[in-house]
C-alpha cells in the first residue's frame, strides 16, 4: 500500500495513532505507555519504561525552521519531566536531507553525554508498515478502496479448485493475509471442521492493551442467567476464567472489534483465567484442630499456581493422589482497614478426575488423605501451614457431613484385600454401593470374621439318601427350621471391573428351608434311594459366611459341595 504522507500530515491526531500502534507493535505492548497529551505530555508521546526511552511523533514531512523548533521544545520538555532518560527517538514521516540530518546531529552534540538520540523518519516507517500491512490498512484504506479490492478477489474466491488440494492451501495463505488486514489490534485465526465453521478472534502480539466494554443480555428467567453471573463475577473478581456461551452478548463498546462487524448474537467470550506461577510449586500442609487447641495428623499439600483479579487471588493445590483439590480465595485487604489483613476461604473437592486417575492412586496414600478429611470435617477448625507462617481457618456454623467415616472404612478393607489376595486391584472410578459390601465382605473373611453374604436366593443342591432326605424334611419343613452349613464354591464378588475369587467359603443358613418339598415326598414315597434335596434361606433367615468351617453341629449329609444357583 503506497501512504500519502502529505495528506497523512495534515490529520496528526490520526499520524500519531499511527505511529502509536506502529510502536507497541516493534516493541511489545506490555513495554509501551501511550501518553496521553490533553494535559500536556511532557514532551512525550509514548514512553518505554524498562529501557527508559522517549518517543515523540510529529506527523510532518519536511523539517522547517518552525518544525525545528517544535522539536527543540519538546526535547527540553522531555528532559525537564524526567532527567534519567535514556534516549529519546523522534518519529516524523521525513525524508531528510543532508541539511536536516546535520541539524540533528547538532542536537546529539549537545546531549550525546546524557542520552542517545534517534531520529526514526520515513524509510524507517514504510519498513515497519510493510512488515504489518494491518496496521496501515486498518488506519488508511477507504471503504471505497476495500470495495475495489474484495471485487477484485470475488472472482479469485469463487472459480474452482481445479488445481486440487494445493489451490486451497493457496486460497487458505490469501484468506489469512485478508483476514489479518481487518486489524491491526485483533486478529482472526479459522476452522472449518465437520460442515461447522468458526472464527476465533485474539488480541495479536505487540498490540496495545484495550478497553473493553461487554453488556450482556440474560433474561430474567434464564435458569442459567445466575450462575453465568457468578461465573464471570468470580472471573473479574478472582482470575478464575470462563466462558460466555452464544446468545448472551448484546454488544461489545471497543472500536477496532466493533470494526469486524462481528455477529454478536453468534458469538462467545473466552475469559482467560488469570495465572500466576511466579512462587510455585510451594508446600503446604492442613491440619485439624480441636476445641481444646490441639492439631491433628498433617495432611501435606501441594500450591501449583494462582489466579488473580481485582478483588484478589484463588490458590489452587491437591495432595500427594491428586484426588484432593484444595482452592483458597485470598481477597485484598480492605483500604479502609487495612490492619484488619486479608480474608481467607478454602474449598476441598474431593474424587478421581478421570478413570486413568483413579487406577494409579496409592490406596494407601489416599487413606491417609481421607483419615485427615474425616478429622477436619468433625473438628470446629483447622490451620494452615505456609512455610512458619500459620493461617486459621474457622469452620464457624458448619455441620460435619460425615461423608468420610464410610470412605476411610472402605479403604482400610481395601487395603487389607489388596494386600492379601494375589489379584490385581485397583481403585474403582466411582464407588458404588455393591464395591464397597463387597470390599467389606472379603476383608471381614480375610479378618476371620462371620461376615453377612448377599446369597439370600442362593440354593444348596444336595443329592442324599433316602435317609438323609427324611432327616432334612423332619428338621426343615415339619418342624420349625434349622440352621445348616455347606461348603460353597465358585463364587466370585465383583470389585469395580475385577471379579475376586472367594475359596475357601463356608456357609451358613440361620434358618433353612427345602424348596423342592413336594419332589422329595414324591421320591421318598417312590422308595428311591437317591433324592436330590434344595435347600435355600427361609424368610428372615441370615445368611453368613467364613473362611474355615462353623464349629456348631449340622445335620448329617454327605458333605458334598455346594454351588449357587445366581
Amino acid at each position: 500500500m503506497r501512504i500519502s504522507w502529505d495528506e497523512l500530515a495534515e490529520s496528526p491526531k490520526k499520524a500519531e495513532q499511527l505511529f502509536d500502534l506502529i510502536v507497541h507493535a516493534e516493541y511489545g505492548s506490555n513495554r509501551v505507555r501511550t501518553i496521553n497529551g490533553s494535559g500536556g505530555d511532557g514532551g512525550r508521546d509514548a514512553w518505554i519504561e524498562d529501557i527508559r526511552r522517549v518517543v515523540e511523533f510529529k506527523s510532518w514531512t519536511k523539517l522547517g525552521a518552525s518544525q525545528r523548533a517544535q522539536v527543540v521544545r519538546s526535547l527540553k520538555r522531555a528532559i525537564e519531566t524526567d532527567a534519567d532518560i535514556v534516549s529519546w527517538l523522534l518519529v516524523a514521516p521525513v525524508h531528510p536531507t543532508p541539511k536536516d540530518l546535520q541539524w540533528f546531529n547538532s542536537l546529539k552534540g549537545r546531549y550525546r553525554s546524557s542520552f542517545e538520540m534517534v531520529f526514526l523518519d520515513v524509510r524507517w516507517l514504510e519498513l515497519k508498515l510493510a512488515e504489518r500491512p494491518d496496521i496501515a490498512r486498518y488506519m488508511l484504506t477507504t471503504p471505497h478502496q476495500e470495495v475495489i479490492d474484495m471485487q477484485r478477489e470475488l472472482g479469485q474466491e469463487q472459480a474452482g479448485l481445479l488445481g486440487g488440494v494445493p489451490d486451497l492451501l493457496k486460497r487458505l495463505d490469501v484468506l489469512s493475509s485478508r483476514s489479518d488486514e481487518l486489524s491491526p489490534i485483533w486478529g482472526l485465526d479459522f476452522a472449518s471442521r465437520g460442515g461447522r465453521n468458526e472464527v476465533f478472534v485474539r488480541l495479536k502480539p505487540g498490540s496495545p492493551p484495550q478497553r473493553i466494554e461487554v453488556h450482556l443480555d440474560v433474561e430474567e428467567d434464564d435458569p442459567a442467567g445466575p450462575a453465568m453471573t457468578e461465573a464471570i463475577t468470580t472471573a473479574l473478581h478472582y482470575g478464575s476464567g470462563t466462558v460466555i456461551e452464544p446468545g448472551h452478548i448484546n454488544r461489545v463498546d471497543n472500536e477496532a472489534i466493533t470494526a469486524l462487524n462481528l455477529p454478536w448474537e453468534q458469538v462467545a467470550m473466552v475469559l482467560p483465567d488469570q495465572r500466576v506461577t511466579a512462587g510455585f510449586p510451594r508446600a503446604a500442609t492442613l491440619r485439624a484442630r480441636t476445641g481444646d487447641g490441639t492439631s491433628g495428623r498433617p495432611l501435606h499439600l501441594t500450591l501449583h499456581y494462582a489466579t488473580e483479579g481485582i478483588r484478589g487471588m484463588y490458590v489452587h493445590g491437591t495432595d500427594s493422589t491428586g484426588m484432593l483439590r484444595l482452592r483458597l480465595r485470598v481477597d485484598r485487604p480492605d483500604d479502609n482497614a487495612p490492619e484488619l489483613g486479608s480474608n481467607v476461604g478454602m474449598l476441598l473437592q474431593y474424587g478421581p478426575n478421570d478413570a486413568l486417575h483413579a487406577a494409579s492412586v496409592d490406596p494407601e496414600a489416599l487413606l491417609r488423605t481421607v483419615t485427615v478429611l474425616d478429622s477436619l470435617d468433625q473438628a470446629p477448625s483447622m490451620v494452615l501451614v505456609l512455610d512458619t507462617e500459620q493461617i486459621d481457618l474457622d469452620a464457624q456454623t458448619r455441620e460435619p457431613t460425615g461423608h468420610f467415616a464410610p470412605i476411610v472404612r472402605t479403604l482400610q478393607d481395601f487395603v487389607i484385600v489388596r494386600d492379601a489376595l494375589d489379584v490385581v486391584l485397583p481403585l474403582p472410578v466411582r464407588w458404588t454401593r455393591r464395591d464397597e459390601r463387597n470390599i467389606a465382605i472379603l476383608a471381614g473373611l480375610l479378618r476371620g470374621d462371620e461376615v453377612p453374604m448377599p446369597l439370600s436366593t442362593t440354593v444348596c443342591h444336595q443329592i442324599s439318601t433316602a435317609e438323609e432326605a427324611r432327616l432334612y424334611m423332619d428338621l426343615l419343613e415339619t418342624g420349625y427350621g434349622g440352621r445348616i452349613d455347606f461348603e460353597m464354591v465358585g463364587l466370585t464378588l465383583s470389585i469395580g471391573e475385577a471379579s475376586v475369587p472367594v475359596d475357601p467359603l463356608y456357609v451358613a443358613f440361620s434358618r433353612a428351608r427345602i424348596t423342592n418339598a413336594t419332589e422329595v415326598t414324591a421320591k421318598l414315597a417312590a422308595k428311591k434311594k437317591k433324592v436330590p434335596v434344595d435347600i435355600a434361606p427361609a424368610p428372615g433367615s441370615a445368611v453368613l459366611g467364613r473362611r474355615t468351617p462353623f464349629p456348631s453341629p449340622s445335620p448329617s449329609r454327605d458333605g458334598g459341595l455346594a454351588t449357587p444357583s445366581n
